[in-house]
């Protein structure tokens, strides 16, 4: 009874999942983690007996992803992301915000000025980082005004008619 309960379940999420827009070619989503509806159709599919690589094609994901996600529910019985994966964070999110504040009350500020003023021993690369994730990006000064035909041609007569000038008329 359950498995026919199982198998039922997902016929209707598979015809609620393929009704939607599918592109005709493949996202590349390297990145991209599995949401959790995912990972309740990869669940549902496999526990009804179909295959990785026909789950792979129907959700839309790398064969590789649909046997971790059945790998980890055979082992675990969970299906849900792993807390406390990555490294440690260095700064507060308050810290984090400090930064993003410094650069845009002063974009001349160095990124050694900014670790001064936060406190912590961090390294440059994690102040570029946390910029970037703001879209806060460095800006080069010009080395001159872009000028236009027009500026040009004023400033062509003005010195055209100081020409003739000698040091006393300077």
């Amino acid at each position: 009874m359950r498995r026919f309960i199982n198998v039922t379940i997902t016929r209707r999420l598979l015809e609620d999942f393929g009704k939607r827009n599918m592109p005709s070619k493949r996202a590349r989503r390297h990145f991209s983690q599995l949401s959790e509806f995912e990972r309740g159709l990869i669940i549902g599919m496999k526990t009804a007996g179909w295959s990785t690589c026909r789950v792979a094609g129907q959700v839309d994901r790398s064969e590789v992803a649909v046997r971790n996600c059945w790998e980890q529910w055979t082992r675990e019985g969970t299906h849900a992301w792993k807390t406390g994966s990555g490294a440690t964070r260095k700064i507060t999110r308050r810290e984090d915000r400090r930064i993003v504040w410094q650069a845009l009350v002063d974009p001349t500020v160095t990124r050694s000025t900014i670790r001064a003023d936060v406190g912590v021993a961090i390294v440059p690369q994690t102040i570029s980082r946390h910029l970037a994730e703001a879209n806060l990006k460095s800006k080069c000064p010009f080395r001159a005004l872009p000028l236009t035909p027009e500026h040009r041609q004023l400033r062509l007569q003005w010195c055209q008619a100081r020409s003739i000038w000698n040091v006393t008329d300077w």
